[in-house]
């Protein structure tokens, strides 16, 4: 070998490796498909995600304990305004991302789309599976469907509530349950599903996922991945997982 190619050798291996930023991202447990694809992308651009899913009440709540999260995604903006509340929010960083729909799933194959008014029937005593109404966002907007075609008081018993969302499709999945009641972005999660129907818009609030950045967040890569999340990638990123925009 000769002197000179030893001399690039070496100072190639003396090169310190590109720099690696970490960011911390609590994010609503639906959104864990378009973060999986995210994480290439990421990567390719020196940011190494780390990210934490759960439902958006749960990580609320843990960052008002102080979670080190550096940024915040919610499936209800209930949840970031309890944030912003709490100044835990920083200024000018809060953004539309996503929205979404919500779906009633089965692994048989039925026509849900006649079965939406009339569950209790279809259900003939088995239980729907749902996020749980009191805290979880998709299961709020479930309640919120159910209420709007007159049907939540008649199933109170028949309910199998889940701690998020990615739960109550596991529920219908494992045949723990007939039906549930999921996110329109959760039905090409699992390919047990074999029928699925979208309830009307107009029988819940708007489903519209927001981020943030959280107030104290240090990340060399915030600014970078907030650019990412919002901009041609992480529009494309969250349409493959299913969801839409306006």
């Amino acid at each position: 070998m000769s002197r000179f190619v030893l001399f690039i050798l070496m100072i190639l291996m003396a090169a310190p490796a590109l720099a690696v930023d970490s960011i911390r991202v609590f994010a609503a447990a639906s959104t864990q498909p378009v973060f999986q694809d995210l994480t290439t992308k990421l990567k390719d651009l020196g940011i190494n995600l780390i990210a934490v899913h759960a439902g958006s009440a749960i990580l609320a709540r843990q960052i008002e304990h102080g979670a080190g999260a550096d940024v915040f995604i919610t499936a209800n903006v209930k949840w970031m305004d309890y944030l912003n509340d709490l100044n835990l929010i920083q200024q000018g960083t809060r953004r539309d991302v996503a929205r979404n729909r919500l779906a009633l799933i089965s692994t048989q194959v039925l026509d849900l789309k006649a079965a939406l008014p009339h569950l209790k029937d279809v259900l003939n005593g088995e239980r729907l599976a749902l996020a749980d109404p009191d805290f979880v966002p998709a299961g709020l907007y479930a309640k919120q469907a159910l209420m709007h075609s007159g049907q939540w008081e008649g199933l109170q018993n028949q309910l199998a509530p889940a701690k998020d969302v990615t739960g109550a499709l596991m529920l219908v999945v494992r045949r723990a349950t007939p039906l549930g009641i999921v996110y329109a972005s959760d039905v090409g999660r699992s390919d047990q599903i074999k029928s699925f129907t979208l309830w009307p818009e107009t029988s819940h609030s708007p489903i519209v996922y927001q981020a943030a950045a959280i107030k104290g967040a240090k990340s060399p890569a915030l600014n970078a991945f907030l650019a990412v999340l919002s901009g041609p990638q992480g529009r494309a990123a969250f349409l493959k997982a299913g969801f839409y925009h306006d």
